[in-house]
């Protein structure tokens, strides 16, 4: 059986190393910027070009034209009429759907909860942080960053992946009804975070 999890996460807060261990401890595929390199192999777009538009676009009728399509058949690919950017995102949409139906994986971002709504073996994780100033040392430690470049990165990051999700979506970003978990690593800390992602993965009987 496979299954599928996926990470929300503020920037800071340890949502990325907890992806890289989850996908260690449980031998399955890490799916973030590889997501990305996917569709564009799948469908010869130029990498460059998908990576600059990534998480990063307004204004899109990807995500209600792909919940439209449940299926995400081939009548994804009659849309040829849309925007460039558009025709990205709901490739990407597919992609998802795809890595849900073949194999077991982690997903960062991309709406990927949302996309996988209400369907069966997926667990939906947000990681946050109450205490931004452990969001900041964490910058600082693994970025390289001065503590005055690392609140404006986390800040300009997380209003940038709000203002995502909130308008492809039907949600809000971080919203705990969006998610199984939401998980505040600044009281638990990011090992005892995947420890905890694994054990509910088990109590539900995914792994």
């Amino acid at each position: 059986m496979s299954f599928v999890i996926t990470i929300g996460r503020e920037n800071g807060s340890g949502g990325r190393y907890i992806s890289e261990e989850l996908s260690k401890k449980l031998n399955i595929k890490l799916y973030d910027k590889e997501l990305a390199k996917k569709v564009s192999e799948d469908n010869n777009i130029n990498i460059d070009l998908l990576e600059e538009v990534d998480e990063k676009q307004k204004k899109s009728f990807w995500y209600t034209m792909a919940m439209a399509s449940m299926a995400m058949t081939d009548s994804v690919n009659s849309l040829t009429e849309l925007p460039t950017n558009e025709q990205f995102f709901l490739k990407t949409a597919k992609a998802i759907e795809e890595l849900y139906e073949t194999e077991s994986c982690v997903i960062i971002g991309r709406c990927a909860n949302s996309i996988l709504k209400n369907k069966k073996n997926v667990l939906s994780i947000f990681v946050y942080s109450s205490d931004e100033e452990f969001k900041v040392q964490r910058k600082v430690r693994y970025a390289g960053l001065n503590e005055k470049e690392a609140v404006k990165i986390i800040r300009k990051m997380d209003k940038e992946r709000a203002s995502y999700y909130n308008y492809y979506t039907d949600g809000k970003w971080g919203a705990k009804e969006e998610y199984d978990l939401c998980i505040d690593t600044s009281k638990i800390g990011v090992d005892n975070a995947v420890e905890l992602i694994i054990k509910l993965a088990s109590l539900k009987g995914l792994i």
